[in-house]
């Protein structure tokens, strides 16, 4: 065997620690692009005394922190950050995509909408998908800020508490701040003259409560991940 070529990757052999990395790849890939599409739908909730507003997406945009998490744990930062940038070329191709089923029609002079999609169907697929370039444009600024800081601020913590047990304080510390960050930016920006500046305060403090809770919630899938890509006892929590 070429010493050079990585036993997670291994041609012959499919290893935990190289499920683990698509796995976690996966995770990221799929909640990005949900997140993306169900942003546009927001929930009221109701914490104690007061409501707060929460875009659908939120929980599935947590745990794209869970996956970059675990891959900058186990293969470190330029794994993450090729995760990262991954993510940022499929959000471009979602819009597109969402542009071309839109619109296609109306460009391609021999493309025709069938006969069973009526004016009324199309309205519909419009209204619902053409909101979401929008906050598909919202969550590209604010994903690429925020995934960027997740990645160089748990990298940080990494490198100063080696061997410090603190792979759950870098694992909250990092998402907690790349997440306050995210929602304060994609609020703003999805959101401005469609709700009032109170509802934008009211989504930015529901998502920032709702992330931070994810954030964690993940904190033991985080150890999990990473004692099966590790080979370690699934209850190890050092590191």
């Amino acid at each position: 065997m070429d010493p050079s070529v990585d036993a997670a990757m291994h041609p012959e052999k499919v290893t935990r620690k190289a499920f683990v990395l698509f796995f976690c790849t996966g995770l990221f890939m799929v909640s990005l692009v949900l997140a993306a599409l169900t942003a546009i739908k927001v929930h009221e909730v109701q914490l104690g005394p007061i409501a707060v507003l929460v875009p659908a997406g939120t929980v599935a945009f947590g745990l794209t922190y869970l996956a970059t998490d675990v891959i900058s744990e186990v293969w470190g930062r330029g794994y993450a950050l090729c995760v990262v940038l991954t993510g940022v070329a499929m959000r471009f191709l979602v819009a597109f995509l969402l542009v071309y089923a839109m619109h296609v029609e109306d460009v391609v002079p021999f493309m025709t909408p069938a006969e069973s999609w009526t004016a009324e169907r199309q309205a519909e697929f419009v209204s619902v998908f053409a909101s979401g370039n929008r906050t598909n444009f919202a969550g590209l600024v604010a994903f690429g800020l925020s995934a960027l800081a997740d990645v160089l601020i748990f990298h940080h913590l990494r490198v100063r508490d080696e061997g410090k047990n603190r792979l759950w304080l870098r694992n909250n510390i990092s998402t907690i701040v790349s997440q306050i960050l995210n929602s304060t930016i994609f609020i703003s920006v999805a959101f401005a003259g469609i709700f009032s500046w109170a509802a934008i305060g009211s989504l930015i403090l529901g998502q920032v409560i709702f992330k931070i809770s994810v954030a964690v919630l993940d904190t033991p899938i985080v150890y999990l991940l990473r004692n099966i890509a590790e080979g370690r006892s699934l209850t190890d929590m050092r590191g």
